[in-house]
């Protein structure tokens, strides 16, 4: 089995693998819970346990789109916009899949279910080489090893 590391957004039939080199991912799970604490008592207890949605953030560079050199500036400017239409969230139908990782030949994937943007930046200030950054909520705190829209 082929585990590749290929970050990458799914929605209405399309998967946009995010540009490349993609130089942070971290993973953000958390859980509710109600805290109590009963006066001139040691200690305190948390009560109602549930997980919440999990949010991403992502860096990375435009170094490389979908396994094309982004050369010039020009380009790595155009690969910024067309990440940021796939951001794009207008409505609860954009949600998107989100793949860490995914290898169609040998049906290997780990996606993200019903996720939506919070954040996209970029920074242009290196004529080399742009960076940008995004964060993503996925309500479904679950990591799914189905394919594409399963």
């Amino acid at each position: 089995m082929t585990f590749n590391f290929r970050p990458a957004l799914y929605r209405n039939s399309t998967l946009f693998e995010l540009p490349r080199p993609i130089t942070t991912l971290r993973v953000l799970d958390a859980w509710d819970f109600e805290q109590f604490k009963v006066p001139l008592a040691d200690g305190d207890r948390l009560y109602g346990h549930s997980r919440a949605g999990i949010d991403l953030s992502i860096e990375g560079r435009t170094g490389t789109h979908a396994g094309i050199l982004c050369a010039t500036e020009e380009t790595m400017l155009d690969t910024l916009s067309l990440l940021g239409e796939a951001f794009d969230i207008t409505s609860d139908e954009d949600r998107y899949e989100l793949f860490l990782y995914h290898d169609e030949a040998s049906g290997t994937y780990r996606k993200y279910r019903s996720c939506a943007t919070v954040r996209f930046e970029y920074d242009l200030s290196s004529p080399h080489l742009f960076t940008w950054s995004a964060v993503i909520h996925a309500e479904d705190p679950r990591l799914y090893t189905t394919a594409p829209g399963v």
